[in-house]
């Protein structure tokens, strides 16, 4: 009878666009706080474009948006390290963003393919970070 009013298998092929959509964001911000993420986790390996956009519209705090990243640039696959640069900058501010991407055990892939789409910035976060625990 406490059936979730939607499901993440309803959205693994959505864009975002559409009436439904709009109903699921209402939905999801009306939602505590672990149902939120727990939503978007489960959504994220099916369609990380969504998830990535659900996570900007659901009004998550921002502990708990740091706390996804880390967990998806140590878990998830490096085809969406585009995705993470450009859903979560806006969210987090640049300097926080590679921040967190500098100080987190990333895959070799995850690495390059970050430092690609950012035309190396991780590693000048990476470097900064380095020079400064040096001091």
């Amino acid at each position: 009878m406490n059936e979730p009013r939607y499901t993440p298998e309803e959205f693994t092929r959505r864009s975002g666009n559409a009436k439904i959509d709009t109903e699921l964001r209402r939905w999801l911000r009306s939602q505590a706080v672990p149902q939120r993420i727990g939503f978007i986790e489960a959504l994220f390996p099916q369609n990380y474009r969504y998830a990535l956009s659900l996570v900007r519209s659901s009004q998550l705090p921002i502990e708990e948006v740091t706390r996804l990243l880390q967990h998806w640039l140590t878990s998830a696959s490096h085809n969406c390290s585009q995705g993470l640069i450009e859903g979560l900058i806006p969210m987090l501010g640049e300097a926080r963003f590679w921040d967190i991407a500098a100080q987190t055990e990333l895959t070799p892939a995850m690495a390059d393919f970050l430092n690609y789409h950012s035309h190396g910035k991780l590693d000048r976060y990476k470097e900064a970070a380095t020079s400064a625990g040096r001091q």
